[in-house]
């Protein structure tokens, strides 16, 4: 399974904890990396040479030793995820450390006491809402047709989502065949105008760059040259501007951005 997917199907527990446990592949893998860790070995601490962890345990230490807090990667998500807006994410850290009404009033330099008590009540009703709609999703999945379309999970990095983000699996499986017509390791018969098509040619091909490396621009051009040799500078702006990859502002190294 995708990390972005594994992502967007974790119950809620299992995203507040950072990690899941996947049994197709008996592992508990990092929801936000992927990186993943066998159920039944023993994993050793680095550091801590007669510290040793199971894998469950070892999947926590993964996630606060390499990625902090999950609340810090949560909150650092797009607007489009979350729904929080800049202020209600700085509140919200606040709250999260403790902080009192007053204190947050001094800290922001402006304000009042009941401003920020105000925040507190509005996200408050948020969090209910939010309930009664997983409630009400899940409620609809149980009594859907089997053959209900099934859409493809969205990037957690995307820079804009909308419409154009609602491609079914069958609609993917088409288009793939289209555009890559010897395979999906094959050329790209050509590079399409509209959004959409465009989104599956690009989501195909970032899943050839491995989360956590770095790549040099030439190693970068190299891999995209395998796809679109004519003008795999087109790719390159593209994975960059719909945020599957980002980059240096030098340009001198690139990543898949998780």
């Amino acid at each position: 399974m995708e990390i972005n997917e594994l992502f967007w199907s974790a119950e809620l527990a299992d995203l507040k904890l950072g990690y899941a446990y996947e049994a197709q592949t008996e592992s508990y893998r990092c929801l936000i990396c992927g990186e993943s860790f066998e159920d039944g070995v023993v994993y050793r601490v680095p550091g801590l040479e007669d510290r040793l962890y199971e894998a469950r345990k070892f999947a926590g230490y993964h996630v606060s030793s390499t990625h902090g807090s999950v609340l810090s990667y949560l909150l650092s998500l797009d607007k489009k995820a979350t729904g929080l807006t800049d202020l209600q994410k700085e509140l919200i850290r606040d709250f999260a450390a403790g902080l009192s009404d007053a204190e947050i009033v001094k800290k922001a330099g402006s304000g009042s006491a009941s401003t920020i008590r105000n925040h507190r009540f509005v996200m408050k009703e948020k969090a209910k809402q939010a309930k009664l709609m997983l409630a009400i999703m899940d409620l609809m999945d149980r009594g859907a047709s089997v053959d209900a379309p099934r859409f493809l999970p969205i990037h957690r990095t995307a820079t804009q989502v909308d419409e154009r983000y609602a491609i079914t699996e069958d609609e993917n499986a088409a288009l793939m065949e289209q555009y890559f017509p010897d395979g999906p390791q094959g050329r790209l018969a050509s590079f399409p105008r509209k959004e959409k098509r465009k989104i599956v040619i690009l989501r195909h091909i970032a899943s050839f760059f491995a989360v956590g490396q770095e790549y040099s621009e030439k190693e970068i051009n190299e891999r995209l040259k395998v796809f679109w040799e004519e003008d795999y500078v087109t790719l390159r702006r593209y994975l960059i501007e719909y945020g599957y990859l980002d980059r240096t502002d030098d340009g001198s190294r690139y990543w898949l951005k998780v």
